[in-house]
């Protein structure tokens, strides 16, 4: 059989050309959708864009890390008893330098000299910063498995039309044996308390931002409580940029560091009005942790290792 030369030659280039064509269409069409993709994951952050903008916070540094994929939206986060999911695992080294769970006698004896150390230099009883150590993570053993960011960037949105919009339907879907305007109070009780969360979100959202600038922290593995607060004393991110003490020297401000959580903790409370009297130890206790059940724990947890331990 004879073979038309011309003929495969024209049917190859013509091949070889609808190939070059659809590889090009393909990457055109990567090239169009990648930064609408990027658009998309990123509009509804915009009004918090805007927020850290106005707060000295360049777009370009922060901007990026809303499109990890670890990012996420949690969008239930402004409705009553809703709880954020709990990090599968988280795996920075900021926070896995020596871990190991301590018993209270262990633990004062193991830091004894960086608990005189803190008590000389803020004023506050050693046995007060070992209390509230123990009270908020037992000592380092529950630090909390929610993702730190996803928390506060979300709770940052919990003013949006959408947020408020939920929990609108949220009432009507749970409490519709209310009458009307026993609805309607409600709404406006859980919107209010929406809005005012946005805005405490926004301002922890941007120092969280700042320690990932000044410390280089992955903040997106970052470990806490469904709260937001993070490290062995369980800090909120602008108390960590206010009170943090880097107590070992080694350039950084590291609060699953002993050391660091130790004088961290003894600052806040100095700061707040600790002295010999129990009625300013409760009131630097409360802006620790606005709630009179966990003052009261804090310093019957000290009582006991005052009277039962010896440092």
């Amino acid at each position: 059989m004879k073979i038309n030369k011309k003929k495969y030659i024209h049917l190859f280039r013509s091949g070889f050309l609808i190939l070059v064509l659809f590889i090009g269409f393909s990457r055109g069409f990567k090239q169009s959708s990648q930064p609408e993709y990027r658009n998309n994951q990123l509009q509804r952050y915009e009004n918090l864009f805007t927020y850290l903008e106005e707060n000295n916070l360049p777009l370009t540094d922060f901007r990026h890390l809303f499109l990890d994929p670890r990012v996420e939206y949690y969008d239930n986060i402004a409705i009553n008893y809703y709880k954020p999911p709990m990090m599968d695992s988280y795996s920075s080294v900021f926070f896995h330098s020596g871990k190991k769970g301590y018993e209270i006698e262990e633990f004062i004896n193991t830091f004894e000299d960086q608990l005189n150390v803190a008590e000389q230099t803020y004023g506050v009883n050693k046995e007060a910063i070992v209390a509230v150590l123990f009270v908020e993570t037992k000592l380092g053993k529950v630090i909390g498995k929610y993702s730190v960011f996803n928390i506060l960037s979300s709770l940052a949105l919990a003013d949006s039309p959408e947020s408020l919009t939920k929990i609108e339907n949220h009432i009507y879907e749970n409490y519709h044996y209310l009458d009307y305007d026993q609805r309607q109070d409600l709404i406006a009780f859980y919107q209010e308390r929406a809005n005012r969360k946005a805005e405490w979100a926004k301002a922890e959202c941007a120092s969280l931002i700042r320690l990932h600038l000044e410390s280089h922290i992955d903040i997106l593995e970052l470990p806490g409580s469904y709260a937001g607060a993070f490290g062995y004393p369980q800090f909120i991110p602008s108390s960590v940029l206010c009170y943090g003490v880097d107590g070992d020297n080694d350039g950084k401000v590291d609060l699953y560091n002993y050391t660091d959580a130790i004088m961290s903790v003894a600052n806040f409370l100095s700061h707040k009005g600790w002295d010999e009297e129990k009625s300013n130890q409760q009131k630097a206790l409360l802006r620790y942790n606005n709630s009179r059940s966990y003052v009261a724990n804090v310093l019957k947890t000290a009582k006991y290792i005052k009277n039962d331990m010896v440092f």
